[in-house]
């Protein structure tokens, strides 16, 4: 197929940069001849600029389908739609389309020919808004590269870094940014305290960089928890799976998520994981099978279930490394998303509602 992909810099950081370059991948090794355009740069210029050369793109390379890779850029596909009959998939995440109010948004999901999203709690989210949607919408997973993400022995460069020895690990993993307090960093560091009178040797490691990590530090002296508490700072890709493999648990009690990609790296390095109830965090614990799922925002099921992963006491399946790889890998392995890919191009022949 001739496919205009329409997106933001697919070179960032970014849970959804990452995707999109595994898209973009899995379409160029299926021969489809893929035409990109991305959104660099910020201000209304570079937005100008990368709708007019998408538009002329869409017009002149005549394409089977155009992808757009958020619902922001969906009104390009409706106009081309609208104004040559090109077909238009829009690729949807989390609360980018949980309350969407803008008109054109909604012009370009409604006639879109297929809407892509990576959790039932987001597809649900539409359809509330838009029933007329469901039979279009399709879930393609956030596919994680197994012979990447492994379990393996502690890193002693690692340990000795943050002083491990003799301790237990919770690990989380985000981009501090005050704009992102839905990651619940916060309430784990409130939850320690409580933690810390069941568990002694427990330690929060908290990797990730971002303009709320001054904020974090103050948090984190205020609390008295300057000994039990260790911010990482920017972890490497070199580095990652080395510091999935430190935890003994890895949490992140988000409320506004789409189905983040960090649940599955640490389920199939064969990490427990603890995640929120109210967002698209079900979905990569597939409803519970490979982690405990707590209200995100009661520092009490924090703490406990923290506990409960420390000490044990869960079933022994959310202990068992060897289980919560197996079963990631057999739902959201990388191997899997070409079939799925193919299946979403099949939905697009078939004609729009």
């Amino acid at each position: 197929m001739k496919i205009l992909f329409i997106a933001s810099d697919t070179q960032a950081l970014g849970g959804i940069q990452q995707y999109n370059r595994k898209f973009i991948k899995c379409l160029r090794d299926r021969g489809d001849k893929l035409s990109l355009v991305e959104l660099r740069g910020s201000g209304i210029p570079a937005r100008a600029w990368f709708v007019l050369v998408a538009a002329l793109k869409g017009v002149f390379l005549a394409p089977d389908l155009t992808i757009c890779a958020h619902v922001n850029y969906s009104p390009i596909g409706f106009f081309l739609g609208k104004a040559l009959g090109r077909k238009y998939a829009v690729v949807t995440h989390g609360v980018d389309v949980w309350d969407v109010r803008k008109k054109l948004q909604r012009a370009g999901l409604l006639h879109a020919a297929v809407i892509t999203t990576v959790a039932e709690f987001t597809r649900d989210k539409m359809v509330s808004q838009f029933p007329e949607l469901k039979e279009r919408i399709y879930l393609l997973y956030n596919p994680i590269d197994g012979a990447r993400f492994v379990p393996k022995e502690i890193s002693p460069v690692l340990a000795d870094r943050y002083k491990l020895e003799g301790k237990k690990v919770i690990f989380t993993i985000a981009r501090l940014s005050s704009l992102e307090g839905y990651k619940g960093y916060d309430r784990v560091i409130m939850a320690m305290p409580k933690i810390l009178a069941s568990v002694p040797d427990a330690v929060y490691l908290l990797g990730g960089k971002g303009d709320d990590a001054p904020r974090v530090k103050k948090l984190i002296a205020d609390t008295g928890l300057s000994e039990k508490v260790r911010m990482a700072g920017f972890v490497s890709d070199e580095e990652l799976v080395d510091h999935y493999n430190l935890a003994d648990v890895f949490i992140m009690p988000s409320t506004t998520e789409g189905a983040p990609a960090v649940f599955i790296e640490a389920l199939c390095c064969g990490i427990p994981v603890i995640a929120g109830n109210k967002d698209g965090s079900p979905t990569p614990l597939q409803g519970g099978l490979t982690g405990l799922l707590i209200d995100p925002e009661s520092i009490d099921e924090i703490a406990d279930a923290v506990i409960r992963v420390l000490k044990g006491d869960v079933e022994e399946s959310l202990l068992d490394r060897k289980f919560l790889r197996e079963k990631t890998l057999e739902k959201f392995g990388l191997e899997r998303f070409p079939a799925r890919v193919d299946e979403l191009l099949k939905r697009v022949s078939a004609p729009t509602r």
